[in-house]
């Protein structure tokens, strides 16, 4: 009769207790869910399975799928800075097979040595300080590990305790494993708009390559598509010097804006990379890319006072199997460190910068004479006619220059071809220099040139053609038997719409001009008039 009220007493305590384990876990169901955050849900867990279970300490492993292995995400009652590199990965043996019975279970056995001890050394799983595994399961998959030290009173686990962390585990294990797909989501969702954006990067630069012509003006424009796909301050694209195996700036961007246009427009030369130095002469030598997260930690950087430089990726640019140059972009805007996807692109993208300037030399040679490195005839009659029919539409003068080397023949006989050769070599080099950027200096044939004058009308053309006259008859051309010759040239000078109304028109009158040239002596310049056909 004396035990009935204390039977009573306890069947009520154990009520008490289940209605008391009920609720708890109602609540954190409820709480878990909603947390869709893994950081802010792993310690919800752990501190709702530290408050109730009495244990000395918690560990919550997650597993990590894209690393294929479980890491240590959450701890009370432990050093963090020594669990936190705490991870194992996946094995075959009897260790698995109970993780994977989805039942709680003690790690170590009845004289306090742990279980499984060879899976535990390796992986420094005792830093855990763990007495019980708790599997967290979700579908027959393993979402994660809880682990508890020792209780605080000593005292063992009962059934009825493990039961209760059970299920607070199964609880966690639906949140964790709805977090997990939610991330996963995320990461595809980002993934996705991410091989979006760089399908339309790839989409602009193809379009760019179809309908320009112009190759520095493509190669800035894939040097700015790169940058800001990558979100990176800086670039540039160095050609292979087949003469010198010397790297040589040919575009920049992200420097300041002076030093960016001088660099562009080739009034300013950049230091020049030998092959095989440095990682630029590296990549270019081995044809393979290059990612330096931190370049003070590079020994093949080469350090200069000009690049401020903090992380690069260099791309060789290669072309029918041969390195003809690099892509470099470099410092990352956010400061991270240049992604794996990040870089595919950047491949891409060198490709392409690649194709667009082989086709272009390819291009060039197609339509430059060998000797004297101007465009051909063929290539200065198309654009000719290209430029009458332009200032046909836009109602724009334009004008055309016929010249040749006084006495060529005489000098010829009187020197030998070879001289005759360097002259003609050096005399174009003084066009090119002297040309603006839109004029086309070409060689007509033999000692013959000519330069179309895109914009320029009469009095334009004519100071054009002095400047040009004058700069030859004041150069020391060299001799090959040493010394320096003395050269002078006759210019003849037609302009559109003035003068002619076709291109043949255009030549016949820039002849007839230089024509009068010779008869007044040579060594002068002539603009196109009536009056000297008569006098021919």
């Amino acid at each position: 009769m004396n035990d009935e009220p204390k039977t009573k007493n306890k069947s009520i305590h154990e009520l008490e207790q289940k209605v008391f384990d009920f609720f708890t876990l109602s609540q954190l169901g409820k709480a878990l869910i909603s947390i869709q955050d893994m950081e802010n849900l792993s310690r919800v867990f752990a501190s709702s399975v530290y408050e109730t279970s009495g244990t000395k300490n918690v560990a919550l492993l997650i597993y990590d799928i894209d690393r294929k292995e479980f890491t240590c995400h959450y701890t009370i009652g432990l050093n963090p800075e020594v669990v936190k590199n705490v991870s194992f990965c996946e094995e075959e043996g009897l260790f698995w097979q109970v993780l994977n019975g989805g039942q709680p279970f003690s790690i170590r056995d009845s004289n306090g040595n742990y279980r499984f001890g060879s899976v535990i050394k390796k992986f420094k799983l005792d830093l855990l300080q763990s007495q019980v595994w708790v599997p967290l399961m979700v579908k027959h998959q393993l979402r994660g590990i809880l682990t508890l030290g020792e209780k605080k009173d000593e005292s063992d686990f009962t059934d009825q305790e493990l039961n209760f962390i059970s299920q607070l585990a199964a609880q966690a294990a639906i949140a964790i494993d709805s977090t997990i797909l939610n991330q996963q989501k995320q990461k595809a969702t980002v993934s996705l708009g991410k091989k979006m954006e760089n399908l339309s990067v790839l989409y602009d630069v193809s379009k760019a390559l179809n309908f320009t012509n112009d190759l520095k003006k493509t190669l800035l424009l894939i040097l700015d598509k790169a940058r800001n796909a990558v979100r990176a301050q800086k670039g540039s694209i160095m050609l292979l010097n087949k003469e010198t195996l010397e790297l040589e700036v040919k575009v920049v961007r992200g420097i300041d804006p002076i030093t960016e246009r001088k660099i562009n427009d080739g009034e300013m030369e950049c230091t020049k990379i030998k092959l095989g130095e440095g990682i630029a002469g590296k990549v270019a030598k081995t044809g393979q890319h290059m990612i330096v997260q931190d370049v003070k930690k590079n020994k093949d950087f080469k350090k200069s006072d000009a690049s401020n430089v903090d992380n690069i990726v260099c791309l060789p640019l290669t072309a029918e199997d041969e390195c003809i140059g690099v892509m470099n972009i470099t410092n990352k805007a956010t400061g991270e460190q240049f992604s794996a996807e990040e870089v595919d692109l950047l491949v891409t993208l060198a490709g392409q910068a690649a194709v667009t300037i082989n086709n272009a030399n390819l291009y060039h040679l197609a339509i430059t004479d060998g000797l004297t490195q101007l465009f051909i005839n063929r290539y200065f009659r198309q654009k000719l006619q290209d430029e009458i029919t332009r200032s046909k539409r836009y109602q724009r003068p334009f004008s055309l220059i016929m010249t040749d080397i006084d006495h060529f023949k005489k000098f010829n006989d009187t020197y030998g071809h070879q001289q005759g050769d360097a002259v003609l070599v050096t005399t174009a080099k003084l066009f090119k220099s002297i040309s603006r950027e839109p004029d086309i200096p070409c060689r007509y044939g033999g000692e013959e040139f000519a330069i179309i004058l895109p914009e320029t009308g009469i009095e334009g053309a004519q100071t054009m053609a002095e400047r040009l006259r004058k700069e030859v008859e004041a150069y020391e051309y060299p001799s090959l038997k040493g010394g320096s010759l003395k050269v002078t040239i006759s210019l003849g000078v037609a302009t559109f719409p003035e003068h002619a109304a076709d291109a043949e028109s255009m030549i016949k009158k820039a002849d007839v001009a230089l024509y009068a040239c010779k008869e007044a002596g040579r060594n002068c310049s002539r603009v196109y008039s009536p009056d000297l056909e008569k006098k021919g």
